[in-house]
């Protein structure tokens, strides 16, 4: 991708301020393999590959598309990834950590025990709609990343290293509901349940605004997510 390797930084991550967002393969992410940075080329191959990826699906991107997008040799992303497999992992974990990253600033450490239960319910208010602002900032501003974990959920290509991120990921935000549903100021519904009305309900946001080619709106975000508050929260806080 042009441009990817001068606006990384030391750390391997590019900022959404050192890529143009007009840019298919503009991700901020940290584009690396088991939380290290990939040396050379290989960041440029995973951006690219993410791009490619959300837009046209994994089995219908090829090896040389993705070499053409990084602008190397297809030759050059066998050196650094044996087989395209390895490459659709390495770029999932990539997105994946991306968007742990944006959502971890989100979550907050619950209310004491005995903090009051309004005190209680408004922390865990503040909290849930950080973390929808969060997750609505990842899909507007990386919307490849978003596209390719909203679009190729756990796709069948997936090792058992990045089944186990995926579950990493959503560790904290299990925790953070069952804290919630424990304290009586969320609904006792599965966790799985919740993340997939918020999750759903982003992607189905997303896909509206793409289809009628507008934003994500900050009235919109905010109306949507006093709404979902209101959906998993228990009636007598909501």
């Amino acid at each position: 991708m042009t441009g990817m390797e001068g606006a990384a930084g030391a750390n391997g991550t590019v900022s959404p301020a050192s890529v143009p967002a007009s840019s298919g393969a503009a991700l901020a992410m940290q584009v690396a393999a088991g939380g290290q940075a990939l040396p050379g080329k290989g960041a440029a191959i995973v951006a690219a590959a993410v791009a490619l990826f959300a837009e046209q699906g994994f089995d219908a991107t090829s090896v040389p598309q993705i070499a053409a997008a990084a602008k190397v040799g297809t030759g050059t992303i066998y050196r650094y990834f044996e087989t395209k497999e390895a490459l659709g992992n390495a770029a999932w974990q990539a997105a994946k950590r991306a968007l742990a990253g944006a959502l971890a600033p989100a979550f907050e450490a619950p209310p004491p025990t005995d903090a009051a239960p309004e005190v209680a319910a408004a922390a865990f208010r503040r909290c849930f709609l950080a973390f929808w602002r969060a997750a609505a900032g990842f899909a507007r501003d990386w919307p490849a990343a978003f596209r390719f974990l909203e679009f190729h959920d756990e796709p069948r290509f997936l090792d058992r290293q990045s089944l186990r991120l995926s579950e990493q990921v959503m560790a904290p935000i299990h925790g953070w509901i069952a804290e919630g549903q424990a304290r009586g100021v969320l609904a006792p519904a599965g966790a799985e349940v919740m993340a997939a009305l918020v999750w759903g309900a982003l992607g189905g946001l997303v896909r509206h605004a793409e289809a009628m080619r507008s934003g994500l709106g900050p009235e919109l975000l905010a109306t949507t997510g006093e709404a979902l508050w209101r959906a998993v929260a228990v009636p007598r806080v909501a």
